[in-house]
This record gives structure tokens, C-alpha cells and sequence, in this order.
């Protein structure tokens, strides 16, 4: 059999009400709409979402929270596919620097991205996954894939966030090229290093050194590069 990559259309539904649909891998889901609606800002912390409920079956998910008004225009009955550039509109306000004293050492970075790789078992299966990680010098590094980059983004944050990973103090590692929509998930879920095998395009760039955000890429190469707010970095 010819190696492919799952795809299939997920509908996250809050507070009874359609809110958008995925095209995405069909696992951690709970981390995906999670990690999504943290981004998004639409909640501040795990404790905002009352019940979380998976139905495989129909793929869908059900979320209720008295935090989440479904009055406001929130991008309702989207689809947000796992190509790039196709996230909704971010809830966010952008005149505010990412503080974050906490310090990155290169070769800790790499090391990382390799163990990455190593725990990508459908991207070695199939060679068509993205891999998204989150690496805290303290406690270590967790991994999750997704067909689409940005949903393996959004099922790490929300991973981290299920088990109390300090974001603040994390870098976030990504196997694919660092867009606008991407560093403005890590301005949501505050995260101040993003951290690519790839580059970055200018949009990203000018995002994130107005917003304080460290960007890193070719990450795996000899000389990576070290773009905006390098300070954080120690080599």
C-alpha cells in the first residue's frame, strides 16, 4: 500500500453551536481544540472550558464554557483546512511585547529538534507529516503531528496546557516554514522562541520583532539563523 496521510474533516461545536471545522490527523483532538481556542484567545486557561466530549464516531467535538460567548463573531461554521495561511481572525492585541527573561542555548535547541524527529513515527511511516514540539529546559520536550502545521501547533499548546507546561518559559519547534498566523498563535499562547528546520516569511519577521518574539531557523543546519530578539538565545 502507497503511504498517505490522514486527513478528515473535525467539527468543534461550543456550547451546542458550530464554531468551525478542521481538516486534520484524527488524534488529540481534545488538544487541538484546546490548544486553538487558547491561541485564538478565546480562553485564558484550561479551567475556562466546563466539559470536553469527543465523538470519533462522527468526528466531532463538544465543548461548553460559560467563558465562550457564542453572540460574538468568532469566525462561526469556518473551515479551516490544513493548508497554510487559512487560520480565522486572531483575538488579539498586538501592541503589547512578549516579556520573557528565560534563555535558549542553541545546541539545546537542535538536540531537541532531533529528538523531534525521532518521536515523528507517522512522519517516518509516511514522510508527509509536520511535526510540533515544546521544549522546556526543566521539564523537557513533548511532541505531537498533524497532517496540517498549524493543527500540530495547536494539539501541542493544548497538550501543554492539559498538563500545566509553563508556556512562558518554553520554545516551540515546528518542521514548517514560520508564517504570520503561526507567530501569532505564539503570541497567544505566549511563547516567547519559535523554532523552525525551515525560515520564516517577512511577514512573520516583522510580527515578531514588534511583539518580542525570538525566531529561529535552520534550526538543523551548521550555522542556524537567528533572526529577530536574539538576545534570548545563547550559542
Amino acid at each position: 500500500m502507497y503511504p498517505v496521510c490522514e486527513e478528515v474533516n473535525v467539527s468543534l461545536y461550543i456550547n451546542n453551536k458550530k464554531f468551525i471545522t478542521f481538516m486534520c490527523t484524527p488524534d488529540n483532538l481534545k488538544e487541538l481544540a484546546i490548544g486553538h481556542l487558547y491561541t485564538r484567545n478565546l480562553i485564558e486557561d484550561i479551567d475556562d472550558i466546563d466539559s470536553i466530549r469527543i465523538c470519533n464516531s462522527l468526528k466531532n467535538i463538544y465543548i461548553t464554557s460559560e467563558f465562550i460567548s457564542m453572540d460574538d463573531d468568532l469566525s462561526l461554521n469556518t473551515v479551516l483546512s490544513s493548508a497554510c495561511g487559512s487560520s480565522p481572525n486572531f483575538n488579539l492585541k498586538l501592541n503589547k511585547i512578549l516579556e520573557s527573561q528565560t534563555n535558549f542555548h542553541l545546541e539545546r535547541l537542535k538536540n531537541a529538534t532531533i529528538k523531534m524527529f525521532k518521536l515523528a513515527v507517522k512522519h517516518q511511516e509516511t514522510g508527509g507529516m509536520h511535526s510540533c514540539a515544546v521544549y522546556n529546559a526543566n521539564k523537557g520536550l513533548i511532541a505531537l503531528e498533524d497532517v496540517g502545521r498549524h493543527n500540530a501547533v495547536d494539539k501541542i499548546i493544548g497538550a501543554c496546557l492539559s498538563r500545566n507546561y509553563d508556556l512562558r518559559d518554553s520554545a516551540i519547534i515546528s518542521t514548517g516554514r514560520i508564517s504570520t498566523d503561526m507567530v501569532l498563535k505564539c503570541i497567544g499562547a505566549k511563547i516567547p522562541v519559535v523554532v523552525t528546520r525551515s525560515i520564516p516569511t517577512t511577514s512573520a519577521l516583522e510580527l515578531a520583532k514588534k511583539t518580542g518574539i525570538t525566531v529561529v531557523g535552520r534550526i538543523l543546519s551548521s550555522e542556524p539563523i537567528i533572526y529577530v530578539n536574539e538576545n534570548r538565545i545563547l550559542k
